[in-house]
């Protein structure tokens, strides 16, 4: 059976600040199913996450993740095989902690559920760890674009900073919003973060994508939203 997916306009924009770099792009965390039946419900939730440590969750992946994996694909136009290495191993680290997902690499950027770029060398836009999130028609992820950097020429990105980058990227196009504490991979200022991705970030995860990647692991599970908008840690 042939499963057409419809691919509209819901895109969300996340990244990191970086403290030396002032034009670095990122946009607050908003949510391709933003509207709820339960407006109190919601506004439990948004007092929860200002009142404890938590980690926002923004959204579920939909039928890519329906046998269980993400593909990736890593730039190696614009990178050097030292950058890529860096940003495989923080992919792996994910792949390694979350018990029920599988990150595998991709053939092509076009057929990858997850594209990382780079581009030290573009004048037309500073960026310095961004992700974009692609929705379906019912607002469930359908692809994510990391950027680590682009056109950044104020600050060295060594290996150990473009790991981290990568990590807390690799969060995002997870499904996951920032963490309202520092020292932990999702904090919005990189210098303010931690390189380990956590059991507090695993769990997010998990409960981003329930429906597929919780204990169950019903390999007939079909895709369905979030229960919350975050997790305390």
């Amino acid at each position: 059976m042939c499963r057409q997916v419809l691919y509209i306009l819901f895109i969300t924009l996340i990244g990191i600040s970086l403290p030396t770099v002032a034009s670095s792009s990122f946009a607050p965390l908003s949510s391709a199913d933003a509207s709820s039946d339960d407006d109190n419900e919601d506004d439990d939730d948004n007092e929860d996450f200002e009142e404890e440590d938590s980690i926002q969750i923004c959204c579920a992946w939909g039928l890519a993740l329906e046998d269980g994996t993400l593909t990736y694909h890593i730039d190696d136009e614009d990178s050097s095989e030292r950058e890529q290495q860096a940003v495989k191993n923080a992919v792996q680290e994910w792949d390694t902690k979350i018990e029920y997902l599988e990150l595998e690499e991709g053939s092509s950027k076009r057929s990858s559920d997850i594209t990382i770029e780079f581009d030290d060398n573009n004048e037309e836009e500073e960026i310095a760890g961004q992700t974009i999130t692609i929705s379906d028609s019912y607002g469930f992820l359908a692809k994510a674009q990391i950027t680590v950097f682009k056109g950044v020429q104020e600050y060295q990105f060594d290996t150990a900073i473009i790991g981290q980058v990568a990590k807390h990227e690799m969060g995002h196009a997870l499904g996951l919003g920032h963490a309202n504490f520092d020292g932990n991979l999702m904090a919005e200022m990189v210098n303010d973060g931690t390189a380990t991705v956590s059991e507090c970030e695993i769990y997010a995860v998990t409960a981003a994508n329930q429906w597929k990647l919780g204990a169950n692991n019903d390999e007939h599970a079909v895709p369905d939203y979030p229960q919350h908008d975050s997790i305390t840690c």
